[in-house]
């Protein structure tokens, strides 16, 4: 029987854990989640896993942000992005913009796509739309 106290985690990007991982825990600063995943693959590779509050994403925070700032449209709103934790946030604003080392859905969605993380993509885009 499942806790009233059980919390759900939206696991995005890159999923690579070792065969027959089903589960992973995460600790420090007071959270511990688990998320469900089960690796078939015989190869493992270490790779960043993201960990969110199902129905929280980077786009929600965007929201909160204008909400709190008194604005009530996304006008004059850039997101950068790279990897499929940023969709939320890229839909959420006005212009999206995906780094050169983006993933295809990202760029898929992007209206800029500038260098990449390496190359200074963002201060790229910034004088790309005259922000600097």
């Amino acid at each position: 029987m499942l806790g009233a106290s059980r919390r759900t985690f939206a696991l995005t990007g890159a999923c690579r854990l070792p065969e027959g991982v089903c589960g992973v825990r995460f600790g420090g600063a007071g959270l511990i989640g688990r998320c469900v995943y089960r690796r078939s693959s015989k190869r493992a590779q270490q790779t960043n896993r993201e960990l969110n509050p199902k129905g929280i994403d980077k786009g929600v925070g965007v929201a909160r942000a204008l909400e709190y700032l008194g604005r009530p449209g996304n006008e004059r709103t850039f997101g950068f992005g790279d990897s499929g934790n940023d969709l939320g946030m890229l839909a959420a604003v006005e212009t999206a913009v995906a780094m050169g080392n983006a993933m295809p859905e990202v760029k898929a969605v992007a209206n800029y796509v500038t260098d990449d993380v390496a190359h200074d993509g963002t201060v790229t885009a910034m004088r790309h739309f005259g922000l600097i």
